[in-house]
């Protein structure tokens, strides 16, 4: 009983000092128990009540992946036979690609912005890289304004889709923007810029006011609207939708074989704005 009659001497002050600290603890430990969940509530829980949403955005993100591989498989495919047809065929068409430059010279001769047009000549097929080329020559009396559709339709021959005619920057640019501001939106970009070029060219304002809707703000609109505006997209658009569209179109003559420019020489003609040209094109096909 020493022990009890030792501490049993103790001045109350002691008690009194040994009950602040153990105060004092306590104290300490409540506010850091208080911090924790403050941190709690300031952290955690908004991220939590963030989760349905996250998981909302994976989901459709999820969704919009699976359908833009599947509409890109099916696309592929569908084009890559078009492409292997039309655009790049196993082997030079003569008859098809001698009728498309016929009804062409026949719309711009009924616009009277051609005069005539001589008899094409088409050399021997050359062996150059993974392609055959034949070069085709002919000479025409054309009008300036002639002349710029001839040659903005040889620019996009072997072209078959929206995209197509898009540069990269230009692709580029609406991908970023749609992917920064809504990117559920991407799968209606992907189905317009795979959109037939010439049904596009058709009924422009369907296939423009379908994607405008999954663009939901001022930048995204005023990007889409700035392509649309300033890329070759825009005159291909009007000239398409003229009656050289629709005779393509009519006597299936759409899309054109792949060709280019090779040589072209301009002379004045004898009256303001008329030339002769002399147009030297490279045709393509896959022919071995």
């Amino acid at each position: 009983m020493p022990s009890i009659r030792r501490y049993s001497r103790l001045h109350p002050t002691v008690f009194f000092l040994l009950g602040m600290v153990c105060m004092t603890g306590v104290v300490i430990l409540i506010v850091a128990h208080i911090s924790v969940i403050m941190n709690i509530r300031d952290f955690s829980v908004p991220v939590v009540g963030q989760l349905p949403q996250l998981e909302r955005r994976l989901h459709a993100l999820t969704e919009q992946a699976e359908l833009t591989e599947l509409h890109a498989a099916v696309r592929t495919g569908s084009q890559s036979e078009k492409v292997a047809m039309f655009a790049l065929p196993s082997e030079m068409d003569m008859t098809r690609f001698i009728a498309t430059f016929e009804v062409i010279s026949d719309v711009f001769k009924r616009d009277g912005v051609l005069a005539s047009m001589d008899e094409i000549e088409v050399s021997e097929p050359e062996q150059e890289d993974d392609a055959t080329v034949r070069t085709v020559t002919t000479e025409l009396v054309l009008r300036d304004d002639g002349l710029k559709n001839l040659l903005l339709l040889i620019q996009i021959s072997g072209l078959l889709t929206v995209g197509d005619l898009l540069t990269e920057e230009e692709s580029t640019l609406l991908v970023d923007r749609i992917e920064q501001e809504n990117p559920s939106g991407i799968v209606a970009l992907e189905q317009f810029l795979s959109a037939d070029l010439l049904q596009y060219a058709k009924n422009p304002k369907t296939y423009e006011e379908q994607l405008k809707r999954s663009f939901t703000s001022t930048v995204l609109l005023n990007a889409l609207e700035n392509v649309l505006r300033t890329s070759l997209l825009y005159d291909v658009k009007h000239l398409l939708r003229s009656e050289v569209g629709e005779i393509l179109d009519g006597y299936k003559l759409w899309p054109m074989q792949s060709m280019a420019v090779r040589e072209i020489a301009l002379e004045p003609g004898t009256e303001p704005n008329w030339f002769t040209v002399n147009l030297t094109l490279d045709v393509f096909s896959a022919e071995k």
